[in-house]
């Protein structure tokens, strides 16, 4: 009977509910999370009305999602703004979960781009990051560069104060480089959209505190007696050498670094795609026989240090 007196109320909560798929405004340069289980979302932002739902799976690729969940890993995210053409884009299709933000890219023009971010999930957290940009009368889409992992802050902001949002992400290239996945931290990335244009702005010195920031975590690590602390120098002096201090800092590690570790990287003259066994083939790599010397070559190809 209870129950029975309870309908009409359970009914009238029911009808004056919103629908699931409506989720109201989201605060600018702030994300909202989605992934493919979600279904349907639709939402606004400064003005902007933003659509994401699973892609339908009679279209390729056929993803994982389509093979074997109810719904398509991969997403289709609808933009409306007002004197804008509304575009559709699709997102990754082997991301886990994606989040959507409407921001203002260029302080001198007033209309609102999107950021879209794809998270692969896991132990590595690859992240591909989508732009769509405010061109003529709709958007062009781009990306942001590298390999990037990690996540970027719940709110975009503008750190250098010169008017364009920014992103700060991780350098994906030092993952299990030089211990396990788990064990090399990546240093930062610090990318901005100029002129239409997404750069990578980590050495100015508008971005150096980022960079100090992370230094001061790393460094307790690295001169630590703590086994696979070698992953740490290796971050600790990347961030030296974003802000100029790369010799004070390298001169920390060859006092401090881990001799019992042999995760070391090597460099290899052909394409992994012509490896064997995952191998580089005899002849065709290098044979660096310590962490410093190893090191040292890795930040040289990956463009730290020259």
């Amino acid at each position: 009977m209870k129950l029975l007196a309870c309908l009409p109320l359970l009914l009238l909560a029911a009808a004056t509910a919103p629908a699931r798929s409506e989720v109201g405004d989201v605060a600018p340069a702030t994300f909202r999370f989605w992934k493919p289980s979600d279904g349907r979302a639709i939402w606004t932002s400064d003005g902007v009305r933003i659509a994401i739902a699973p892609a339908p799976c009679g279209m390729p690729p056929q993803t994982e999602g389509c093979r074997w969940d109810p719904q398509n890993n991969q997403a289709e995210v609808t933009v409306t703004s007002t004197g804008v053409a509304p575009v559709t884009v699709r997102t990754d299709d082997q991301s886990s979960f994606y989040r959507v933000a409407v921001v203002r890219f260029d302080a001198t023009d007033p209309r609102p781009g999107v950021v879209i971010e794809n998270e692969s999930g896991g132990s590595a957290g690859n992240v591909r990051v989508q732009l769509l940009l405010p061109s003529g009368s709709g958007y062009r889409e781009a990306t942001l560069p590298g390999y990037l992992q990690g996540e970027l802050p719940a709110t975009l902001t503008d750190i250098s104060g010169d008017g364009a949002v920014d992103f700060i992400l991780r350098d994906g290239g030092f993952g299990d480089v030089f211990g396990c996945n788990a064990c090399t931290p990546r240093p930062p990335v610090v990318l901005t959209v100029r002129g239409g244009i997404s750069v990578d702005v980590s050495r100015e010195p508008a971005y150096a505190a980022v960079f100090r920031e992370d230094m001061a975590r790393l460094r307790p690590i690295c001169l630590s007696n703590t086994r696979y602390r070698n992953g740490a120098c290796a971050a600790y002096v990347a961030d030296a050498a974003r802000i100029g201090g790369f010799h004070s800092a390298w001169a920390e590690i060859l006092h401090h670094w881990d001799r019992e570790e042999n995760d070391l990287w090597q460099s290899c003259d052909v394409p992994y795609s012509e490896w064997t066994d995952h191998r580089c083939p005899p002849g065709k790599g290098s044979n660096y026989r310590t962490f410093p010397e190893s090191l040292h070559a890795f930040l040289v190809r990956a463009g730290y240090i020259s």
